[in-house]
Order: structure tokens, then sequence, then C-alpha cells
């Protein structure tokens, strides 16, 4: 046996162009899989009911989707390597595709990456829809960026790392060339694989050889909703989504078959409010920023550490509910509190062609009635934050304008002192307990501290007793530490609270009411009597049934209290029993159906599919009687 031939041959066979685009694909694979795996491994709280074993599967099952995205990334790379001629081993080309390879692969891993650490504010992956939500925020996202830089410094050498993994893998499989290039072997073994290379990037590219190219929705075969990001990629998410599909119309339904309308013909109260006709209060609506349940003490008797004693002692003074948010997104707030509209879809309601006004809006109907209406937000020039946009003197200046306000008055007032990076005032002292905790518990406790000063000094005004307070928050907070928050129903959870003395005797009502119940409520115990647009309910009505409707990771949501339904739009997918499994670690898919709850959800999509397709999410009051017949039922 002639051991130097053995040895040139087997270094002739590494050095062939398609066994180094193999190893080239393969170690790009690797790496932009382990980022992809960082979602799990920075949120592992948010993945406690699964162990390492389905996890892991999770993440062998979920490279089907990394394959796509490498596929097209790659697709020069993959072509220069397979090409039958001689120009593949110019050094100068040659260079141009390392460059390609270490930049697309640097790109799509990066995004894996910020979505690791975007992740636990929202719950999901990225997506195209909050990509243009960032254009909003332009001004403030390189303040934040530098905060969330600091917070999250290890992750830079991560990255870093991993470039220069890329990089070391560019420099091992350049192509040399060889003593038989060029030869008729040689170009035998191009063509071979190029064809073989040709088949597999058109199988990676549609992720298989099914019918039809994968989608986000094929997540929903090998994972529930909550673990759904675990399988896919923020690149994948981001490209393969498509906002502006809603062309054509839902008919699942027939018009008299529908049980459901967003049309409510009147908001009188039945319950909680005593009856005073003509009499119109005022309005202060609060909304705290990124304040959930978990923070507070009433909703929450089990906290380590108390950092909400006020809002605990308001909350003890008024009609309360279960409150949930309809989305996790600071885009979807408005449409939710003012107009009564959830997020169903990643389109932002309030950009584009579906401006906010075309929305219906709580504002436009007090203004209707007489009332001057305001909302009051801190402003923050380039994302800076100043000493009189902290909540403290931020609401001591909302406090000063209601004073100047003819009555009467409707105000939104939106805090923000809890929101990301979560800084203080220099001058504020916290408790001496307060060590233990986080900086984001320490925000909630200034907050709650500016709230106190601001109720104080309302309660001297002459105002006060004639005017309604509304508490709620934009959506719940981001840093959990129970597991009962840690999960697709409990990260919804917020307070939802009416203040009143003079008209709301205190009571701690134990139904859920979400956010898009707002609307049309206020108006009821606002004594305005008038057609309204939600697809929320009348809290005060009892003749309106409680329920919660959400959409998270390619999952529609519906509750009424009870019974928690998944489903993907077609078929349900999730039951879960809230009263007894809070975790939602036991899917009684298989065992209950919920065949109500089912309904009620999908004619709610139709609705606002068919809505949001014809431009309809608000009420013509000129001509709501001819609209309401397409959509009121018996």
């Amino acid at each position: 046996m002639n051991y130097y031939a053995t040895k040139k041959e087997k270094r002739g066979f590494w050095n062939l162009p398609a066994v180094r685009l193999a190893l080239r694909l393969l170690a790009a694979l690797a790496l932009f899989s382990l980022s992809r795996w960082l979602v799990y491994l920075l949120n592992t709280e948010f993945f406690h009911h699964l162990s390492l074993r389905q996890a892991l599967r999770l993440y062998f099952v979920g490279m089907r989707f990394d394959g796509v995205v490498l596929a097209y990334a790659n697709l020069l790379v993959i072509l220069y390597y397979c090409l039958p001629f001689k120009f593949i081993y110019n050094k100068a080309l040659h260079k141009v595709v390392d460059l390609w390879y270490v930049f697309a692969n640097s790109v799509l891993i990066l995004l894996n990456m910020i979505d690791a650490v975007y992740f636990r504010y929202v719950g999901s992956r990225m997506t195209s829809g909050v990509l243009r939500a960032f254009k909003e925020y332009r001004g403030e996202l390189g303040s934040i960026g530098a905060e969330v830089f600091a917070d999250n410094w290890y992750m830079l050498l991560v990255m870093v790392l991993f470039v220069m993994l890329l990089v070391v893998v560019v420099k091992r499989t350049r192509l040399e060339p060889g003593d038989r290039m060029l030869t008729s072997r040689w170009y035998f073994t191009q063509w071979t694989s190029f064809l073989i290379y040709l088949v597999l990037t058109i199988v990676a590219c549609r992720g298989g050889l099914q019918a039809k190219p994968v989608n986000r929705k094929t997540a929903l075969q090998h994972a529930d909703s909550q673990n759904i990001p675990i399988l896919l990629n923020t690149p994948f998410t981001i490209v393969e989504v498509n906002d502006d599909l809603f062309v054509d119309l839902l008919q699942w339904y027939r018009p008299e078959e529908m049980d459901f309308s967003p049309i409510h013909f009147g908001t009188q109260a039945n319950r909680f409010l005593a009856d005073d006709p003509g009499y119109r209060p005022n309005l202060v609506y609060l909304v705290l920023e990124g304040v959930g349940q978990e923070l507070v003490t009433y909703y929450d008797p089990e906290r380590r550490y108390p950092v909400t004693p006020f809002l605990d002692s308001l909350l003890q003074q008024s009609l309360t509910f279960d409150g949930r948010a309809n989305g996790r997104r600071s885009f979807e707030e408005l449409p939710s509190l003012l107009s009564g509209l959830p997020a169903l879809t990643e389109t932002d309601l309030t950009a584009g062609r579906r401006k906010s006004d075309t929305l219906g809006s709580l504002g436009a109907a007090l203004r209707a009635q007489g009332y001057y209406t305001a909302l009051f937000e801190a402003q923050h020039p380039n994302g800076r934050r100043s000493d009189d946009t902290f909540d403290g003197p931020f609401l001591q200046s909302c406090l000063d304008n209601l004073n100047g306000l003819s009555q009467p008055f409707a105000v939104m007032i939106r805090t923000s002192s809890t929101k990301y990076p979560y800084a203080l005032p220099k001058d504020f002292e916290l408790p001496k307990e307060s060590y233990l905790w986080s900086r984001f518990e320490k925000s909630v406790y200034y907050t709650d501290h500016a709230l106190r000063d601001f109720f104080e000094q309302a309660a001297l005004q002459p105002w006060f007793d004639s005017t309604l307070f509304v508490l709620t928050a934009d959506h719940a907070n981001s840093q959990h530490t129970r597991a009962q928050y840690n999960n697709i129903w409990g990260m919804y959870s917020i307070p939802l609270a009416f203040y009143m003395p003079s008209r709301l005797e205190p009571e701690r009502v134990d139904e859920i009411a979400q956010q898009i119940d707002l609307n049309v409520s206020i108006l009821s115990a606002l004594g305005v009597n008038d057609t309204v647009f939600s697809f929320g309910r009348n809290i005060f009505d009892t003749l309106s049934e409680p329920s919660f409707i959400a959409y998270v990771n390619l999952t529609y949501q519906y509750s009424d209290g009870q019974y928690l339904l998944q489903s993907d739009g077609e078929h349900t997918i999730g039951v879960f029993n809230l009263k007894e499994d809070r975790l939602l670690n036991d899917n009684l898919v298989d065992r209950i159906q919920c065949p109500d709850l089912a309904r009620q959800l999908r004619e709610r999509i139709q609705e606002y599919h068919n809505r949001l397709v014809n431009n309809q999410l608000f009420i013509d009051k000129e001509a709501y009687h001819e609209q309401a017949t397409d959509t009121v039922h018996p």
C-alpha cells in the first residue's frame, strides 16, 4: 500500500469545493442554531414547564426553519463553490464571497441575539410589524439601545466570539487549487455537486419535501404557542410574515348566524352604579407603564417585597377587576384602551394606511358630549429623560393643568418612570429594605410614591369628588419572579380599577375585565348613553359576559375566566382550566373542546378580519343603522 498516495488522496478529497462548501454550511447552521437557542438559555423561567429533553427536541426540530434562512442567505456562496469554472479559484472573487459569508451570517446571528433580550419584554419573536413600529421611536432607540447594551454587555462578547468562529471557518474552507484541478474528473465532480446542491438548496428553501413551503404556522405542528419562540428564528419571523395579506373576507358564518357584534346600541348600567340621569362627572384615565398584577400586593399578596403601598390602599377603596391587557407591545395600547380594538394582527393599527383617524375613539365620543379632552404624557426628546419628566414632577404638572380645565373634562395620563431603563431622580430616597429590589421594582415604588402625592393634592381640588378615576396599565411587566405570571396567560395580568367614592362602592369583583372593555364601560360610568364601537363589553351591564382575547405566537387566545382556549384560527390547539392550572401545565384539548368558546372566538376573528379588510374599524354615526345591518344580529 502506498502511504503517500493515500494521504494525497485524502487531502484531495477535503480540498474538493463541494466538501468545503458542506463544512461552511454546517458551521453556519451550528452557529445560527445556537444563537436561536439563546432565547431559551436567557429566558429559561419563561419555559419552566419544559424538561431539558423537550427543549432539546425543539432545538433540533427548529433547524428545519434555520435551514430555510441559511439557504437564502448563502445562495451566493453555494453557487460560487459549485460552479464548474476555474475562476472560482480567483483570489479576489474568493475574498468577496468570504466577506459575504461572514457578513450575511453575522447579521442573521445578530438578529437572534437581539431577540434573546427583546423576548423578555413581549414573550414572542420580533416580526416585520415590530420593526415598522420602531420607526416611530427612532429618537429614543439610540438612548435606550445604549442602556440595553450596558445591561447586556456580555452579548457583545458572545457576538464577537461567533464572528471570530465564522472567520476561522472561512480561513479553513477556502478553495485551494490542486493537482487534479480542471481535469475531466474535476469537471464531472463539479457538475454533479452543482446538481446535488441545487436540489438540496431548493428543498432547504422550501423547508422540506411537502407540497407547500413552510411558514410560521408550520411551527404549530411541532410546538404549542408558548414554545414556538424556541423553534423559530428571528430572521424567519421577520421576513416570512406579511401584514398586508388581508385581502379575502372570512366567511365562516353568515351575517344572520352571528351572535357577536362590536356595535353597542346604548351603554346603560344596571350594576355597581347608582342611577343619576344627567350627571356628567369628569374623567381621569391613569395608565401605568408596564405595571402588572405581579407588582401589586393587592393582587399578589405573596409578593416578596411590597412596592406599591399607596396603590394597594387605593385599590382597597375602588371597584376592581381581574384586569387583562390585550397586547404586549406599546403600539397595541391605544387602540385597545381608547377604541376597544384588541391586537389580533401584527399590523400597527395606528400607522400606515390604517391610521388612528379611521378608528372609533373614546375621546371623540366624549367630545361629542361636550367634554374637554386631553392626553398627558412625558416627552423625552432624543430619548433623554429630564428632571421634569419623572413621574413625580410630571404628575404634579398634570394636576396644575387639570385645575385650569373647564368641566366636564376627560384626560388620559400615561406614566413613564417604570419604563426601561428604570431611571430615578437623584434626590429620591428609597427605603432601607430596597437593597434587595431590582431596578424595575425600585421604579415601581417611585411611581407609587408619585401617585400618592398626586392623589393627596387632587383630593384638595374642587373637581375631585365629581371625577371618575380609571386606573390600569398599558401592558404587564416584563420581569417576572412568579411562575404563574411567566406564561402566555399570566403575562397579560394588569390592574384594572374604577375609583369614585361618591358613586362607586369599594368591591373586588372576581371577573376578568380586559382593556377593550374600558371605552364602552367608561362611557357607561360617566352616564353617556351612546352607540359605541368596541370588541369588548360593558362591565356595568350584567347582560354581558366576561371575556378575554389576544394574539401571540401565531395563536389566538380566548377565555371566559374559567377556561383558556387557544386556536390557530381554524382549529382548537389548546384548552386549559385556569381555576386549577394557572401554570398552563395540562393541555386538555384531547379531553375538552369548549365548542361555545371556540365559536365565540371565531366570530370575533371573522368580524375583526373583515372589518380590517374593509377599513371599517369604526362607526359612521350618521349612517350606523345601515352599517349595523351587516353586523348586528338577533
